[in-house]
């Protein structure tokens, strides 16, 4: 008897320390992985990309074009060269991403009024009200419609192309969809690697035509 409850005992105190070690290593993944160098890191990485970006765009493109389709682009091909030196970057990142646009938002936000907007350009908003409408309609059409894609889905589409991958991720997290935050982050910083160049070299022409001379 005396064994038999001296083995039962044991039996207690290792499942005691199983459980305790499976508690460990479940705080150990819930750990966040922003410390100190991750900061120093992610600031000196993107720093280096911003800095290459602006130099590439003063040496090889026309006086006055802008830097970000550059650094957008080297952005995605430093992510898509180096995937696992960035995936340890991605919480870190978002993290700092998410404060500095914000308060990029803040101080635009408080230098703007709506008021003013509609009495000196009532025709822009129009135009980009316009604009969001008939692209919100033709991605439900499509994407629901016609390809039966979830609508979660769908509407971080539209915010990353409305408002930018920031916007899309905070949205996915907000509705607790976090298997589709890095995808609605990804897609957006696509549309500012291929979408920004397109529309900078898109305004030129249209400001050859006519119409919009006059």
């Amino acid at each position: 008897e005396n064994q038999t409850g001296i083995s039962a005992k044991d039996d207690d105190q290792q499942q005691e320390q199983t459980t305790i070690a499976e508690m460990a290593v479940e705080e150990n993944k819930d750990t966040s992985s922003i410390t100190l160098p991750s900061l120093a890191i992610a600031i000196s990485v993107a720093s280096t990309l911003v800095t290459a970006g602006s130099f590439l765009t003063r040496t090889i493109l026309p006086v006055g074009t802008s830097s970000l389709p550059l650094i957008s682009t080297l952005t995605v091909l430093a992510a898509t060269a180096f995937p696992k030196f960035f995936s340890r970057l991605s919480e870190t990142g978002t993290a700092l991403g998410v404060i500095f646009v914000q308060m990029f938002f803040a101080c635009s936000g408080a230098a703007g009024s709506i008021r003013m907007v509609f009495e000196q350009a009532p025709a822009l908003f129009a135009f980009s009200a316009l604009q969001i409408g008939v692209h919100f309609g033709t991605l439900m059409a499509i994407g629901r419609g016609i390809l039966r894609l979830p609508n979660r889905e769908l509407y971080l589409a539209s915010n990353a192309n409305v408002g930018g991958p920031t916007t899309a991720a905070a949205m996915a997290q907000a509705k607790e969809w976090k298997r589709l935050v890095l995808p609605a982050l990804l897609i957006g910083i696509l549309g500012y690697a291929t979408a920004t160049a397109l529309a900078l070299s898109l305004g030129p022409l249209l400001l050859r035509l006519p119409l919009l001379r006059r």
